[in-house]
């Protein structure tokens, strides 16, 4: 039992440390794209990266496996990549 205990507070601890980490280094990430790019060219590579992405709909659409129809899974992954682009705009302050 002890050793069970062990194990979970090992392994809550590392993951807990993974996370902090991660969110570290995103927050360095986003210090260093703002000190190093305009608003203009963070903008521009936001628009390039969603444009990339939404050419890729049907093969991500195709990967999903909920029961939903194709069209449907179709309009879900161009909703989740129009999240993605106004999260990140907003963390850029765009």
């Amino acid at each position: 039992m002890k050793s069970l205990i062990k194990t979970i507070v090992i392994t809550t601890t590392v993951l807990s440390m993974n996370v902090f980490a991660a969110s570290a280094m995103e927050s360095l990430s986003i210090k260093t794209i703002m000190q190093t790019m305009t608003p203009a060219q963070v903008e521009m590579t936001l628009d390039n990266w969603k444009s990339e992405e939404m050419t890729h709909i049907e093969q991500r659409a195709q990967l999903v496996s909920d029961g939903l129809s194709l069209n449907h899974r179709r309009e879900l992954v161009k909703q989740q990549i129009e999240r993605e682009y106004s999260q990140t705009a907003k963390t850029f302050g765009l």
